[in-house]
C-alpha cells in the first residue's frame, strides 16, 4: 500500500511544486497539516491545508489528495480520470459531492496518478471498527441514526434521478438494450474474479457457482441510471445534525439498474453488523421499510431486489477476497486462515442460493453488554508492559499482568498505542501497516473499542 512507501516529508515539497504550476497567480503558496486519512482500502488519501495570497488578499482552503494505489490494488482497473469526471459532473449538478480541482495522470509527479479536491467538513461512520460498534453512528441516539440512514437513502435516490446524458456521463459506457446493462457488469466481475485469483487453477466454489446463477437469471432492467457502485455508510459524510453532506468513492460508478445500489447499501450494512456477529443498532431502519421509502423517493417499483441482493453479495465477496489476499501478502495478522473463501459474503451466498457452505459457520452474533470478555495488551518499548481489560456487560476495568486464556491479544508499541488513543494514528492504518496485531477474536476486540477507550488509566 502507498502508505508504506511514501513519507510525508517527501510528499509535501513535490505536491507543493506541482500546485504552484496549477496556480500561477498565487503568491506565498504553502502546505500545512499534511496527514494521512484513515479512509479507504483501494487508494491512499491525504488531508492538507493550502494557503496563498492572490491580488493582495490572503486565502486558504482545506484540501484532499487522492492517489491511485502503487501496489496491492483492489480493483483490476483503476481509472482516476473516471472518478474525477463523475465527481465534476455531479458537483456541477449540485449533488452532495466534493468539488474537484485538478487531475494529474502522470505518475512521475508523485509516483502514481492523483487528483486534488476540496475538503468538506463532516463526520463519516467508520469501516474499521465497523460503524455498528464504534464511531459517530454507534454514538448517536436511535432517532439520529434513523435520520442518517434516511438522509443517505435520499442522497442515493438523487443520484439515480440525475440525467446522466445531460451531465455528459456517457463515457461510463452506455449499455445496450435487453440484458445489456447486466451483461456489462457481469463481464467485468467475471474478469475481476479471474484477476483476483492467485492462479487459473484456484477454485472459489461459491463465487463461481454464483456467477453461473447470475448469468442464467439475468433480466432486462426497466431503466438505466447513474449508479454509485459503492453505496454504503462509510462512503457517506454527515453534518452534526445527521444530514448527508458528501458521497465518496466513485471508482465503481456505472450506468445500470439503480436497484444494484439499493441492494449493495443494504448488504454492506448487514456485513458491518450481523455479518460479523455484531448486533444491528436500535433506530436503524430495516430492509422492507427502506425499500418502501426508496420507492416513494424514486417513483419506481423495486421489482428485482433478490437478484440484485445476490449480485451485491457476489460483488462484495470478490472485493473481500482480493482485500484479504492483499492483507495476507502484506503480512497482516488475520484470525481466520480460510477467510478468502469462507467469509460473511460466501456464507450469505450459500444461504441465498442453497449452495454447500464454504466452511464453518460465520461468527455468531455477540452482544458485549451480555458477556464477559478479556482483552490482553502486550505493549512493547518504552513505557510498555502487559496488562489486560476485563469487559463485563460493556464496562471495562484494567488489570496489570497477563490473563489466562484471553479472548484476544493486542500487540503494539506503547508509543503507537498511545497515538491510537489520542487519535493521531488511525487504527486501520496501524493494523495494515504492521504496527498493530490482534490475535484471537478480532471482531470482539473491535466491539469492545468503546469500552476500552474509556479506561481512565493509560500505560
Amino acid at each position: 500500500m502507498l502508505s508504506r512507501q511514501v513519507e510525508l516529508s517527501e510528499l509535501q515539497p513535490r505536491l507543493l511544486d506541482w500546485i504552484r504550476g496549477k496556480m500561477p497567480q498565487a503568491r506565498g503558496l504553502a502546505i500545512s497539516n499534511l496527514e494521512r486519512s484513515g479512509a479507504g482500502i483501494s487508494n491512499e488519501t491525504f488531508l492538507f491545508s493550502l494557503s496563498w495570497q492572490e491580488a493582495g488578499r490572503p486565502n486558504s482552503e482545506a484540501m484532499v489528495l487522492r492517489c491511485a494505489p502503487r501496489s496491492s490494488p483492489v480493483y483490476p482497473d483503476y481509472d482516476l480520470s473516471l472518478q474525477f469526471r463523475v465527481m465534476k459532473a455531479l458537483h456541477a449538478a449540485k449533488l452532495p459531492v466534493a468539488r474537484v480541482h485538478w487531475l494529474e495522470p502522470d505518475q512521475k509527479v508523485l509516483g502514481t496518478s492523483f487528483y486534488v479536491m476540496g475538503r468538506i467538513e463532516g463526520v463519516v461512520p467508520p469501516e474499521f471498527p465497523p460503524y455498528h460498534s464504534f464511531g459517530v453512528y454507534f454514538d448517536a441516539a436511535p432517532q439520529k441514526r434513523s435520520r442518517m440512514w434516511w438522509s443517505a437513502i435520499e442522497a442515493m435516490s438523487r443520484v439515480h434521478q440525475a440525467d446522466w446524458q445531460k451531465l455528459g456521463l456517457s463515457f461510463l459506457g452506455v449499455p445496450g438494450g435487453g440484458t445489456g446493462p447486466l451483461d456489462r457488469q457481469l463481464d467485468y466481475y467475471e474478469r475481476y474474479l479471474g484477476w483476483a485469483k492467485d492462479s487459473p487453477d484456484e477454485r472459489q466454489p461459491v463465487l463461481e457457482a454464483t456467477m453461473k446463477w447470475l448469468r442464467e437469471n439475468r433480466y432486462p432492467p426497466a431503466r438505466v441510471t447513474l449508479c454509485w457502485g459503492d453505496a454504503r455508510m462509510p462512503n457517506t459524510m454527515f453534518s452534526a445534525d445527521g444530514d448527508v453532506v458528501a458521497l465518496f468513492d466513485w471508482e465503481m460508478a456505472f450506468l445500470g439498474d439503480p436497484q444494484a445500489d439499493l441492494a449493495f447499501f443494504l448488504l454492506l450494512d448487514w456485513v458491518d453488523s450481523e455479518g460479523y456477529g455484531i448486533p444491528r443498532l436500535e433506530g436503524a431502519p430495516g430492509r422492507e421499510e427502506t425499500v418502501r421509502r426508496y420507492q416513494e423517493l424514486i417513483g419506481w417499483k423495486v421489482d428485482q431486489l433478490h437478484y440484485n441482493e445476490v449480485f451485491a453479495v457476489f460483488r462484495a465477496g470478490i472485493i473481500m477476497m482480493k482485500v484479504l489476499k492483499n492483507f495476507k501478502k502484506l503480512g497482516v495478522a488475520m484470525d481466520q486462515a480460510d477467510a478468502e473463501s469462507n467469509n460473511p459474503c460466501t456464507q450469505r451466498l450459500a444461504a441465498l442460493l442453497g449452495l454447500p457452505a464454504p466452511g464453518a459457520p460465520s461468527r455468531q452474533t455477540v452482544r458485549v453488554d451480555e458477556v464477559t470478555a478479556v482483552v490482553q495488551f502486550h505493549l512493547t518499548g518504552e513505557g510498555g508492559g502487559d496488562w489486560y481489560a476485563v469487559c463485563e456487560k460493556g464496562a471495562a476495568t484494567r488489570h496489570e499482568g497477563v490473563a489466562d486464556n484471553p479472548n484476544c491479544t493486542l500487540t503494539a508499541s506503547a508509543a503507537d498505542w498511545a497515538a491510537i488513543q489520542r487519535g493521531e494514528l488511525d487504527r486501520f492504518n496501524a493494523w495494515t501497516g504492521g504496527k498493530l496485531k490482534i490475535d484471537g477474536d478480532m471482531t470482539l476486540m473491535l466491539q469492545l473499542e468503546e469500552a476500552i477507550s474509556k479506561l481512565t488509566s493509560q500505560p
